[in-house]
């Protein structure tokens, strides 16, 4: 299932293989909701600074209930 939202990156706990990161990133949603997002090799992203401002497409894998990020863009 899709899942999309807006917010800040809080924390980042990430690795890099070569020039792709992977991990996890903390978002607070502007419904100051906190989600642990998984940052894969599929993930495309602009950003996975702590405090910048982003767009999340994430989605579930399966029955697990982790968030695993489509896409982590910048938020205007």
């Amino acid at each position: 299932m899709e899942h999309i939202f807006t917010g800040s990156i809080t924390s980042a706990q990430l690795g890099n293989m070569g020039s792709k990161y992977y991990g996890f990133i903390s978002v607070e949603t502007d419904e100051k909701e906190h989600l642990k997002i998984k940052v894969a090799a599929y993930t495309k992203y602009e950003t996975l600074e702590i405090g910048k401002r982003v767009h999340i497409v994430a989605e579930t894998l399966g029955n697990m209930s982790i968030l695993t990020a489509k896409s982590v863009l910048l938020a205007e």
